[in-house]
């Protein structure tokens, strides 16, 4: 049992044992040893202000910890957070000092953990089969005292969960702009045969230059290629997903949930990332009902300043019929174009797909591009478009849910000449449609006209 530090000796002895500093860095501290308050509380303060340990280290050695903070060639710095499956610490690689987030699987007992250790080496396997910008990297799996850990990217940034806890909902352009980036690693993941089965705020990383990346693939099921047995036996009976956002086929375990279903989810997450409140309340079975059965108020009511053509893309996302639905995340993109501020990163995202590699029309939508002005306004010419290289930075931990999201019944998505005003033909469309039947009789009109004209002089 963990013996806490009488004496700031007992202290340097617990951080030479943790092996969590180089031996010169302890060396320094304890020849300095006499300059040190001899509280260990007080001499922790002053290693940490030092660097010699961290903050989160410190408070485990003041309890007496010493195991548990190397794994591998990493030292646990700190923990980033803590999931159903796992516990996520940020980590150092001590020879090539870059920074990693490591997800430590939580150990269970007996089926529960055979079944959890599975699912979490699933996790791996589909993140390693990935590789996108907006989604996040596995660069290893390995095993501690028989304990399986994750190695993955750090991004040093916030899940859009805690954005909605930390300062309420976005501005609609904001949530167009996570939300196309999120359908880009989306989209990759589908050419690559994989739906994630758990698209919600707290799995979507974003970093501090604005860049989303897709966390947690825990859930991930692969669509093609062999059958997914271990899917099968895992999911048997079991509803899986968030209930917040789940799709209403997801909801009914059906067989063959296909990508359409994390379009869904995808939409549900815009409804909660722009009105940042859920439209369903109740309990985890109500919630589910209300998926099947309930339309989700229109964004047009809940926040008056979204434009009638993105409430229309959102509505459309959450349609309870797959087939009634955007039927790719790359659709999803096509459509929001029209409100994407910036297009640089959707662009950079959707490169990395085959979309713009082959195929599709997309090589020419690149030359129907354009960044208008200073403020590098998306410009939407074309349906399909394709995109260059954007940086690439690193995420953690995945965080708690919001509320619940379902769907509406979607209009035609209409193309604003701004994305920030409505058309005018949305706004009085009696008024052009008189105007389109009387040019309607005076074509005629001339054209009878003309028709006489010729038939009486025209030899």
């Amino acid at each position: 049992m963990p013996v806490p530090p009488t004496s700031t000796a007992d202290l340097l002895g617990l951080i030479r044992k943790s092996g969590i500093a180089p031996g010169d860095r302890i060396a320094a501290a304890e020849l300095d040893l006499a300059a040190l308050p001899p509280e260990p509380q007080k001499a922790a303060a002053v290693l940490v202000a030092k660097g010699v340990v961290t903050r989160f280290q410190a408070l485990q050695l003041l309890q007496g910890r010493h195991k548990g903070f190397k794994l591998g060639p990493y030292v646990v710095l700190d923990q980033i957070g803590r999931g159903g499956m796992g516990v996520v610490y940020l980590a150092e690689h001590q020879d090539l000092h870059r920074k990693v987030a490591i997800k430590v699987l939580v150990v269970g007992k007996d089926d529960d953990a055979r079944l959890a250790a599975e699912r979490f080496l699933r996790e791996a396997r589909a993140a390693a089969a990935l590789d996108h910008p907006n989604i996040v990297r596995i660069f290893d799996v390995s095993r501690h005292n028989d304990v399986p850990y994750l190695v993955m990217e750090f991004v040093e940034g916030e899940t859009l969960q805690h954005t909605l806890d930390r300062k309420g909902r976005l501005g609609f352009a904001v949530a167009a702009d996570v939300v196309a980036q999120a359908a880009a690693g989306l989209q990759h993941a589908h050419e690559k045969g994989f739906i994630h089965r758990d698209i919600k705020p707290g799995n979507l990383m974003r970093d501090r230059a604005g860049l989303v990346k897709i966390l947690d693939m825990g859930l991930a099921r692969r669509t093609t290629g062999t059958t997914d047995r271990l899917t099968e036996k895992l999911d048997a009976g079991a509803v899986v997903g968030t209930a917040d956002f789940i799709a209403p086929e997801q909801a009914l375990n059906a067989p063959h949930v296909d990508i359409r279903g994390d379009v869904y989810s995808l939409g549900a997450t815009f409804f909660a990332l722009v009105t940042g409140k859920a439209p369903f309340d109740g309990n985890t079975t109500q919630k589910l009902l209300q998926h099947q059965l309930a339309p989700a108020p229109a964004l047009t009511k809940l926040v008056p300043a979204v434009p009638p053509g993105l409430a229309a893309v959102a509505a459309k996302m959450l349609e309870k019929k797959p087939a009634d639905r955007y039927q790719t995340p790359g659709d999803v993109i096509a459509a929001l174009a029209p409100w994407l501020e910036t297009g640089a990163r959707v662009i950079a995202g959707l490169s990395q797909t085959n979309m713009a590699r082959a195929g599709s029309g997309l090589h020419q939508s690149l030359a129907d591009l354009s960044f208008g002005g200073s403020s590098g306004r998306l410009t939407r010419r074309s349906n399909e478009f394709a995109v260059p290289d954007s940086s690439v930075i690193d995420p953690s931990s995945a965080a708690a849910e919001t509320g619940s999201v379902a769907s509406t019944p979607t209009a035609p998505t209409p193309r604003p000449a701004h994305p920030t005003r409505r058309d005018k033909s949305d706004a009085h469309p009696r008024k052009w449609k008189k105007f389109a039947a009387i040019g309607g009789v005076v074509a005629a009109a001339l054209g009878a006209g003309l028709l006489a004209g010729w038939l009486a002089f025209g030899r």
